[in-house]
């Protein structure tokens, strides 16, 4: 059986989490969903997904791969946009200018709750970052709509982002103990 190492884990997470960005943004640009009295950009659940594996990075591995993600998530969503046009221009441009702000925020708030309890960091982190790419991404995509309708597309994607974080939350504690149980497992042991 294959014995993952932590350089692999890392590898992997960077990968998933700029995909992660790349997807999200797609499915904002094409799709808008309605769940009960709400509006939400299809992409909203992976980028929660997103921000929750850079909470993962960063804890299980530094700062340098979690800059890594965020930088390559960019890339990838800045070349989708110039390339193919990122579907719609204004909110492919959301899309970018709310990643770099949400990132930053990201990076910043979890320099103070780095240390705390992995559900409370990812909580906060989460909870703060993502109300920032909320905000910046409804205000530039959908600024032609009436404040109701913005309003309400600001409250049901910051729900379901934070509904996302909290059913993430156990994924990152699973990740955590796998990654660890494959850095401690001897060389040639079952996965």
């Amino acid at each position: 059986m294959i014995r993952f190492t932590q350089r692999h884990i890392i590898f992997a997470a960077v990968a998933l989490a700029a995909l992660l960005d790349f997807s999200a943004n797609w499915l904002a640009a094409h799709a808008l969903l309605t769940i009960g009295p709400f509006l939400i950009p299809a992409g909203t659940f992976l980028f929660a997904l997103a921000f929750t594996t850079y909470d993962f990075l960063r804890r299980q591995a530094g700062l340098r791969p979690t800059l890594a993600a965020i930088v390559l998530g960019f890339a990838v969503s800045v070349l989708y946009s110039v390339v193919w046009g990122g579907g719609t221009g204004r909110v492919a441009l959301a899309g970018i200018v709310a990643l770099a702000c949400s990132s930053t925020t990201d990076l910043l708030t979890q320099s103070v709750t780095l240390r705390w309890r992995i559900w409370q960091y990812v909580g906060a982190s989460n909870a703060v970052s993502l109300l920032v790419d909320t905000v910046v991404f409804t205000t530039i995509a959908f600024a032609a709509f009436p404040l109701e309708v913005r309003l309400h597309i600001v409250e049901g994607q910051y729900l379901a982002k934070i509904a996302m974080t909290i059913v993430s939350i156990p994924l990152v504690y699973a990740a955590r103990a796998w990654a660890e149980r494959q850095a401690t497992a001897p060389a040639g042991a079952a996965a």
